[in-house]
């Protein structure tokens, strides 16, 4: 099982700012992060097994990568680290309130951007209140049993599809359809402590 224990290593970054960042999901489109990154007092520990199929723009052929990945939700702080298969740290995220650093590697594909599956990552696990709150104003989330889909509301257009667990957003599968830039990721959560 490769190594996903939190210690601090060497990557180019992508961005290191302070909150309240922005993340851009398309051209006129800004995604707010939460200047509170995890406002919750429930403490959140999971590993997860992603798998991330994209289109590759020079061959048009789909092309599918799986990482490893450990989140750690604490009040006021978050932390991401996601690795290859053949054990090589892919991204690293860093977010508490007082900065945002995310560095990624440089051989991960440029569909597959930091910055934008942070944003993903909000997008399917926080809550319905949050994540409308850091749209930007010209686009729209609806949520019913276990699902959320995101439009751009300028022509209507389908942004995101997401599918999520009903009982515990934490334990199971999830999966976000990125119906503008052609990707799918699914991702399979386990819990790996209790909440505090």
């Amino acid at each position: 099982m490769p190594d996903l224990t939190m210690p601090d290593f060497s990557m180019p970054d992508v961005f290191t700012s302070t909150p309240a960042q922005a993340v851009m999901l398309d051209e006129g489109y800004e995604f707010t992060l939460p200047e509170q990154p995890w406002a919750d007092d429930d403490t959140i520990d999971v590993t997860q097994q992603v798998t991330a199929s994209w289109k590759n723009t020079s061959s048009n052929e789909t092309e599918t990568g799986t990482f490893q990945a450990r989140l750690s939700l604490e009040h006021d702080h978050v932390r991401i680290v996601m690795i290859d298969d053949l054990g090589r740290r892919a991204i690293d995220i860093d977010w508490s309130t007082d900065a945002l650093s995310v560095q990624t590697a440089d051989w991960l594909p440029k569909t597959l951007d930091a910055g934008r599956m942070l944003a993903d990552i909000v997008m399917v696990y926080w809550p319905l209140d949050v994540v409308r709150d850091a749209l930007p104003g010209n686009m729209s989330i609806r949520e019913t049993m276990g699902e959320r889909m995101l439009r751009m509301d300028d022509n209507g257009r389908a942004y995101a599809r997401i599918e999520r667990p009903i009982r515990d957003v934490w334990q199971g599968v999830a999966n976000l359809r990125n119906e503008r830039f052609g990707y799918v990721i699914t991702i399979r959560s386990q819990r790996t402590g209790s909440s505090s």
